[in-house]
C-alpha cells in the first residue's frame, strides 16, 4: 500500500520505477538490478515485466540507505547514466547477538541465586545456596568428593578414595565398621569396639605380649612381652614356684610341681640340702653353711664344741645353741632364736615359767674350772629366775635371782655355789614370770661347764 502511494506521488514513470526497486530491496537483503528496456533482468535472476518504463533514463548516480526496525542494514543503490541501461544495486547486512530475540527484543542475563535454574547453572536454590547445602554458592551441585560435606554425606575429604577415613561414598570409615582400614592403622575390624575378643577397641590385634590382659584368650597375665622366666610366660601364663617349671629368672633352683617341704625341693623352689638354713628331715641341725667347727657340721650333724679354753673339755654339748637347734637340751617350751644372741648366731628363749635343761656324765665338782652362763631379761618386766643343778647322789642345789640382778645380758657364775665334794650330773635354768604385763622373756646363751683334761 505504501508502494502504491509512493507511485502515485511520482511525477514520471522513470522515478516511479526507481522508487519501486528501492522499496523492494528494503528489509529482504536482496540486491536487484533493473533494465528499463522491454526485457529487464535483476541480479538475482528474476525478470521484470516489459514496459516498466517507456524510455531509457539517464541521470546522476544515486545512493540510498534504508534501516528497518531492530535490524541494521546498509543498502547502496546506483543508477548508471547509460543511455540505454539503468542499473540499481542494493546490499543488506544483518547482525544478531545473544541479547537479541527473534522479535528484536533483548533477553536478561542469567543470575545465580534467583531460585531459577538458568543457562550455565547446575542448580539454584535461591537463598539456600551455600556451604553444606545441596546447591553451592556458585549454583553448582554439592557432590561427594568436592570437599564440602553436603546433605546426606557423613564426611567429604575432597576425594573419592576408600580407606582414608572417608569412603568413596562419603561415609565415615571408623574402627568397628567391619572393614579393615589399613590407611587408618587398623590391624583388624570385627564390626565392634569390644575388647577381649581378639580385636581391640582400637582395632588392634589382641595377643599375648601386647600388655593387655585378655582373659577371653586364656591369658593369666600379660607383661607386654613374650619372654619367659619373668613371672609371665611366653604364653601369658603366670610363672610361680610349684608350677613344675624351673624359672631360673625368678631365682628358682628347682620346681617339683608343689610347694611342699622335705621332698628335695622346698616351698620356695630351692633345692633342699644341708647348709640352706632349714633343718630338713634327716638333719640334726642346719646353720646355713657347710663350715665345720661352728656347732653344726658340713653334714648337718651337731658338733661337740667347747666354749672352754685350751686344755679343757666341756661337760655340755651345743652349749651356745649354734647348731640352730636345742638338742641335746630339753625344754618344756623353749625355742632357739637368732634375735639378740649373746654371741654367735643363736640363743635359746623361754617365755613364762619355762626352762632349759641338760644332763651329762657325772663329773667331780672339784675338777671344774668354770660353771657359768649368760641370760637376758627386761628389767621393766620385774623378772625373777631360778637355777637348779643335780648331783650324782640324787641331791640338788639351787639359787634364785631377783629383778635387781636381771637387766639385759648378765653373766651368772655358779661355781662357788657348787658342793666340791660331789659330782655334778645336771643343770636346769628356769625363766620365771614377773609382776608386769610384758612378754616375760628369758634368753639363755654361752654355757660353760669346763674341766681340765
Amino acid at each position: 500500500m505504501a508502494a502504491m502511494k509512493t507511485l502515485a506521488r511520482c511525477a514520471t514513470p522513470a522515478l516511479a520505477a526507481i522508487t519501486l526497486l528501492s522499496l523492494s530491496a528494503c528489509g529482504d537483503a536482496v540486491a536487484t538490478t533493473d533494465t528499463l528496456e522491454p526485457s529487464s533482468t535483476t541480479t538475482d535472476g528474476s525478470t521484470t515485466e516489459p514496459g516498466t518504463t517507456d524510455a531509457p533514463t539517464t541521470g546522476v548516480p544515486t545512493t540510498t540507505s534504508d534501516t528497518d526496525d531492530g535490524t541494521a542494514s546498509d543498502g547502496d543503490s546506483t543508477t548508471t547514466g547509460d543511455p540505454s541501461t539503468s542499473t540499481t544495486t542494493t546490499t543488506s547486512t544483518a547482525t544478531t547477538d545473544d541479547s537479541t530475540t527473534t522479535d528484536g527484543s533483548t533477553a536478561p542475563a542469567s543470575e545465580c541465586g534467583n531460585g531459577l535454574v538458568e543457562d550455565g547453572e547446575e542448580c539454584d536454590d535461591g537463598g539456600d545456596n551455600g556451604p553444606s547445602q545441596a546447591c553451592l554458592a556458585g549454583c553448582v551441585l554439592n557432590v561427594c568428593g568436592d570437599g564440602d560435606q553436603g546433605p546426606g554425606e557423613g564426611c567429604d575429604d575432597g576425594n573419592t578414595a576408600d580407606r582414608d577415613g572417608c569412603s568413596a561414598a562419603c561415609v565415615s570409615e571408623l574402627c568397628g565398621d567391619g572393614v579393615v582400614q589399613a590407611g587408618l592403622g587398623e590391624q583388624c575390624d570385627d564390626g565392634n569396639t569390644d575388647a577381649d575378643d581378639g580385636c581391640s577397641a582400637a582395632c588392634v590385634l589382641e595377643s599375648c605380649g601386647d600388655g593387655v590382659l585378655t582373659m577371653e584368650l586364656g591369658e593369666q597375665c600379660d607383661d607386654g612381652n613374650t619372654a619367659a622366666e619373668d613371672g609371665c610366660s611366653d604364653t601369658c601364663a603366670i610363672e610361680a614356684c610349684g608350677d613344675g617349671v624351673t624359672q631360673a629368672g625368678l631365682g628358682e633352683t628347682c620346681d617339683d610341681g608343689n610347694t611342699d617341704a622335705d621332698d628335695g625341693c622346698g616351698p620356695t623352689c630351692q633345692v633342699e640340702a644341708c647348709g640352706d638354713g632349714v633343718v630338713q628331715a634327716g638333719e640334726d641341725c642346719d646353720d646355713g653353711n657347710d663350715v665345720s667347727g661352728d656347732g653344726c657340721s658340713p653334714t648337718c650333724e651337731v658338733e661337740v664344741l667347747s666354749l672352754c679354753g685350751p686344755g679343757q673339755v666341756s661337760l655340755l654339748v651345743n652349749e651356745g645353741f649354734e647348731s640352730g637347734a636345742l638338742a641335746p637340751w630339753t625344754t618344756n617350751g623353749g625355742v632357739v632364736v637368732t634375735m639378740n644372741p649373746h654371741d654367735g648366731v643363736w640363743a635359746a628363749e623361754a617365755s613364762d615359767n619355762w626352762h632349759v635343761q641338760q644332763t651329762f656324765a657325772a663329773t667331780p665338782v672339784a675338777q671344774l674350772v668354770s660353771a657359768d652362763f649368760w641370760t637376758w631379761h627386761d628389767a621393766a618386766d620385774n623378772p625373777a629366775m631360778y637355777v637348779e643343778w643335780g648331783y650324782a647322789d640324787n641331791t640338788v642345789g639351787s639359787t634364785f635371782y631377783s629383778n635387781q640382778q636381771l637387766d639385759g645380758w648378765v653373766l651368772h657364775d655358779i661355781l662357788p655355789l657348787l658342793d666340791g665334794s660331789k659330782s655334778l650330773t645336771r643343770l636346769q635354768v628356769w625363766g620365771y614370770t614377773g609382776g608386769q604385763p610384758l612378754p616375760d622373756i628369758t634368753r639363755f646363751d654361752s654355757f660353760r661347764l669346763c674341766r681340765d683334761l
